[in-house]
């Protein structure tokens, strides 16, 4: 069990690792390309909705045809697919690549969580789920801190060329140790792929968790890809800063994950969406203030490790919708999660355009905190 969960967490640390390290670059592809910031971050939008898009495909597959055996192929495709990124020529072509390797990386987190819940009891499995939250969000972390730092000493291709290698590494051991095996009593088949839709769907809790999750995370990740512009507007940082003040983030929900035994003990299920949405909120505040941008690193701490206490319960309420489904519900849980990732950045880009940057990040501060008051009400969660 032990070992099974560690080459999960290789592969989902890999992953993570790729999921966010374009965000501290944007400006140095704007500036190589000459495409605008908002044009630049599309790429985040183009890796996250193919990430999502990719769900209702992989979640079944991994149900039907074994969860280790798609994480295998998800990752030998994105290990390829981010040396193509290194070596592209010009922006659309990196736009399109980084989509298509977005899609194959939606097979292999989401699928590990699935697995690894299927192998723990019910009284465990927010625990479970929350400690392995590190290894994905490490991975989060340490790619946004590494690529503005790598990016700024090799050049930003050279952080793709990292990410291949690790991702690489990860495939590679998940070959030689997880049985790649079907699910046992899964058959495959169109039959059964949408009986187990309607299987999660029919949950009264289903549409409105899905709902939550999209609004948390489109609150929590909306403003990501401008972070590098807004503190080199405000301070003239750059790269290196951006990816420091980035990485806050993941450490934050690093930091959740490590104490989430003594966070649900002290708080329950109740006040913890309450304590993450106002704690989020109040987070993206204190980034709305014209700060030292030093000072932004804790407050994307707080950010991080509030909003990883709403998802921590998300993901584990979408374990809970359909036992019999847990790989494409958990693929639903990750669709809503990257499409918000995907949106998000989309809509606050519009915003900036019209709006001062304080009054956007005060309006995502509401929403993450609107969502972590009403998350109990409308989950019925006691």
């Amino acid at each position: 069990m032990n070992r099974f969960a560690a080459v999960l967490g290789a592969c989902a640390f890999a992953s993570g690792f790729g999921i966010r390290i374009v965000d501290p670059i944007v400006p140095l592809l704007s500036a190589e390309f000459a495409v605008s910031l908002g044009a630049t971050s599309l790429l985040v939008t183009a890796f996250s909705v193919a990430y999502a898009l990719g769900q209702p495909f992989l979640g079944p597959l991994g149900d039907a045809l074994g969860k280790a055996r798609m994480i295998v192929l998800c990752g030998s495709i994105v290990s390829v697919l981010l040396l193509v990124c290194a070596a592209a020529p010009g922006f659309p072509s990196l736009a399109v690549v980084r989509g298509i390797s977005g899609f194959a990386a939606g097979g292999i987190v989401p699928l590990a969580i699935a697995a690894l819940s299927d192998s723990v009891s019910a009284a465990e499995r927010q625990v479970a789920l929350g400690r392995f939250l590190v290894a994905s969000i490490l991975g989060q972390a340490m790619g946004a801190a590494v690529s503005g730092i790598v990016s700024e000493a090799f050049g930003w291709r050279a952080i793709f060329l990292l990410t291949s290698g690790l991702m690489i590494a990860a495939t590679a051991v998940a070959f030689c140790t997880l049985p790649l095996v079907r699910g046992p009593n899964q058959p495959s088949g169109h039959g059964s792929i949408f009986g187990r839709y309607r299987q999660v769907l029919s949950s009264r809790r289903a549409i409105p968790l899905f709902a939550l999750i999209i609004l948390g995370a489109v609150a929590a990740f909306g403003s990501l890809p401008f972070v590098a512009g807004i503190l080199g507007a405000r301070f003239g940082t750059g790269a290196y800063e951006a990816g420091l003040v980035l990485g806050g983030f993941g450490l934050g929900g690093v930091l959740y994950a490590l104490t989430v035994r003594r966070i649900i003990a002290l708080l329950g299920p109740t006040r913890m969406s309450r304590a993450g949405g106002i704690g989020g909120g109040a987070a993206l505040l204190l980034f709305a203030l014209p700060l030292p941008w030093a000072w932004n690193i804790p407050f994307f701490i707080l950010l991080g490790f509030s909003y990883f206490m709403l998802h921590n319960k998300f993901q584990t309420r979408a374990t809970e919708l359909a036992p019999g489904a847990s790989g494409l519900a958990i693929s639903l849980f990750a669709f809503c999660v990257f499409s918000a990732q995907g949106i998000g950045p989309l809509f606050v880009g519009s915003a900036l355009a019209v709006l001062p940057v304080p009054a956007v990040l005060a309006s995502l501060a509401l929403l993450m905190a609107g969502v972590g008051v009403l998350a109990p009400r409308l989950l019925a969660s006691g």
